[in-house]
């Protein structure tokens, strides 16, 4: 009888080896096709993507995204099919009514795309052109969109929550290459500083959002902003596997859940320090300001500029590519939320200059117990001659605002509410050179401007209002009211003559 091919034992157990190879392979190979199937109907890894690009920290702007789709794919926002959520929407301690966690997107591609080539109007920014936190049809893009009076020209929504200009860069050329639009429409200028935290002084990068301390000392044993910068490259590099991209997504959607039923919610800090405590008022600044041992204000200056360039020259490449395919350009400057607490993303400085610190936060409390005396004039005084000693400080300009607008002085207060906003470091501050390099862009490139900072303060100023009370009603987002604003001037710009809506009125 011939042996059969068991009978060899030394070769049985190197053929069982590999067939279990062979078996293992088998799976893994049936796991990725399944993950690429899943990928394309539900787009999970591009999602993934833009999580973790959320959770970068930096303290130096970095260049235009790379496009890692590497294709002609396009997220547009889509309709909400979420029903209203249980808990009413709150950032921090404040309930904003009528909103909502909606950030429904959907995935367009060239042969899907409503409208024809050469008819398309797209809107790009960041969370304030998304809508969020909205429903769809409350944003702009849904209300400038008319496509029983026009389904050629339809106007699409592709703005992203927490997108800077860098982020935007990339997605206009996939527009510009694929989708044949007529016009873009950038609404952006609120994320510049999203990724942006302090370094303390001597140090590259502090990881404050874990080191929190008063000490001034460095923990080289934790994991600094630096190794979560390498760990994220190493997931980005796992996710080119669309299996281990869908666990990740599932693993981030359920850390990361609470941030898709209210966000954004408050973060403590082990000192103290709340991020997104309160939404207006400087008391929180007050008791945990931005000390020198935590971060050099004096470097501040220098930071800034360096992202008010990138996002010029961002702007421009926009513009300019733009061009280049004949395709029209709007820019919009940002309106903002004039009593927006100082201290609402990070600490803020007493002083811009230290060697003023001690006499800036005597000056400071001397003016609040002025106002807790209800000596108004001279609490406004006081501050003012804090102003002078020294003007880049962002808490004593919230401090003059309030003071002025107790006295009845809302034009002044809104003017001093600004300069406080111009001089916040960090994240939604620096508010008025936003707008000016948008303004300088638009000039230089000889893009179209709609200034809707100005057609938001005209528009509450002829009802007799101010800080935009009406129209932005959390950090920074557009109400569906303001929304309906931008969308009739817009109109103004994209239809003919008698198309456009009428201007939208508030009760």
């Amino acid at each position: 009888m011939a042996p059969t091919d068991d009978s060899n034992p030394i070769e049985a157990p190197a053929r069982r080896r590999w067939r279990r190879l062979g078996f293992v392979l088998i799976i893994l190979a049936v796991l990725e096709t399944a993950g690429w199937v899943g990928d394309y109907l539900l787009d999970f890894r591009q999602k993934l993507l833009w999580q973790l690009a959320l959770l970068e920290i930096e303290t130096e702007p970095v260049a235009a995204a790379i496009d890692e789709t590497h294709g002609s794919s396009l997220w547009i926002r889509d309709s909400d099919k979420t029903p209203d959520p249980a808990e009413p929407y709150r950032v921090g301690r404040t309930t904003i009514e009528g909103a909502g966690p909606w950030i429904e997107h959907r995935r367009l591609t060239p042969a899907t795309c409503p409208g024809s080539p050469g008819k398309r109007t797209f809107i790009l920014g960041g969370s304030a052109a998304f809508g969020y936190p909205y429903r769809h049809d409350e944003n702009l893009a849904a209300q400038a969109d008319r496509p029983a009076d026009d389904p050629d020209h339809r106007v699409l929504n592709a703005a992203r929550v927490g997108a800077n200009s860098s982020d935007i860069v990339p997605i206009a050329r996939t527009i510009l290459e694929h989708y044949d639009p007529a016009t873009l429409v950038i609404f952006a200028g609120n994320n510049e500083w999203f990724h942006w935290r302090p370094s303390r002084p001597g140090l590259e990068l502090d990881d404050d959002t874990h080191d929190d301390t008063h000490d001034d000392t460095h923990d080289d044993t934790k994991p600094g902003p630096h190794d979560r910068f390498s760990r994220r490259s190493v997931l980005v590099t796992l996710a080119h596997s669309r299996a281990l991209a869908a666990v990740m997504s599932g693993l981030l959607h359920l850390l990361y859940e609470r941030d898709t039923q209210a966000a954004p919610l408050p973060v403590l800090h082990d000192d103290g320090f709340v991020e997104h405590h309160d939404l207006l008022g400087a008391q929180h600044a007050f008791e945990n300001p931005l000390t020198p041992l935590r971060y050099d204000s004096t470097t501040w200056p220098e930071t800034r500029q360096k992202y008010l360039d990138r996002f010029r020259d961002n702007l421009a490449t926009i513009v300019t590519e733009a061009r280049r395919k004949n395709v029209r350009v709007i820019l919009m400057t940002m309106p903002f939320q004039y009593r927006l607490a100082p201290a609402w993303k990070q600490r803020q400085p007493l002083a811009a200059d230290p060697d003023n610190l001690k006499t800036m936060t005597r000056l400071i409390h001397e003016t609040l117990q002025l106002q807790e005396q209800d000596l108004i004039d001279d609490a406004l005084l006081r501050i003012q001659f804090a102003i002078k000693i020294d003007p880049d400080a962002p808490v004593a300009h919230y401090v003059e605002a309030e003071l002025l607008e107790s006295l009845g002085r809302p034009g002044e207060a809104e003017a001093a509410y600004a300069r406080s906003r111009e001089m916040t470091i960090g994240n939604l501050g620096s508010q008025l050179s936003i707008n000016r390099v948008i303004r300088e862009v638009a000039a230089d490139q000889q893009a179209e401007l709609v200034d809707l900072r100005k057609i938001f303060d005209d528009f509450q100023h002829n009802r007799k209002r101010h800080f935009n009370v009406e129209l932005i009603h959390d950090d920074c987002h557009p109400t569906p009211l303001a929304h309906s604003l931008i969308a009739h001037h817009l109109m103004l710009r994209l239809f003919t003559p008698g198309t456009a809506t009428a201007p939208p009125t508030a009760p």
